[in-house]
């Protein structure tokens, strides 16, 4: 076999900032840069200045703009089984985390599909809006609270919560916190 038959081990896609640093935008943040962003194809933030872990013009490497914020299938994963590219270490030695990841709306006779492998998903209070500066509405946010097990009668609830966020009239965005 030779040298240009082997394919490169596969790099992790985990975003890594730099020490000090952590990933825990507002809600406006959210929606006026990294979802506005993703729904209008742009590569940045509109601040060239995030760019700051870049040290080569690789396309692939991760940079501080809406790609640092993942494509993920999350209705394909249990919440606990959610891989680490999506996943933001925070707290006291990073014992805490959140996922932010963008996803698709799957219509299932015209309800949102919120089912996965050992659970579902069960929306939690009101749709409420997100304000920007100036009293705006940006989007909305929707939380959910998942349960394991597959009838709603005998199913337990867990700690684990989403806050999907949705741009009006475009697609939506998803962050988790457990």
């Amino acid at each position: 076999m030779d040298e240009e038959d082997l394919e490169p081990p596969p790099r992790s896609h985990r975003a890594t900032l730099p020490p000090g640093c952590r990933f825990y935008p507002s809600e406006e943040l959210l929606l006026r840069y990294y979802l506005t962003n993703k729904n209008t194809a742009r590569n940045d933030t509109g601040n060239r200045n995030l760019n700051l872990n870049r040290v080569d013009d690789d396309d692939d490497d991760d940079f501080y703009g809406s790609d640092l914020i993942r494509e993920l299938d999350l209705y394909g994963y249990d919440p606990f089984e959610l891989p680490d590219t999506a996943c933001f270490s925070y707290g006291y030695g990073g014992r805490k985390r959140h996922w932010y990841c963008y996803t698709v709306r799957v219509l299932k006779d015209g309800t949102r599909r919120r089912r996965v492998k050992s659970g579902f998903w069960v929306k939690k209070g009101r749709v409420r809006d997100v304000f920007g500066g100036g009293g705006a509405v940006l989007g909305r946010r929707t939380r959910f609270v998942f349960y394991v097990g597959n009838s709603t009668r005998s199913a337990v609830r867990t700690d684990w919560t989403l806050y999907e966020y949705a741009l009006v009239n475009h697609l939506l965005g998803v962050v988790f916190d457990d």
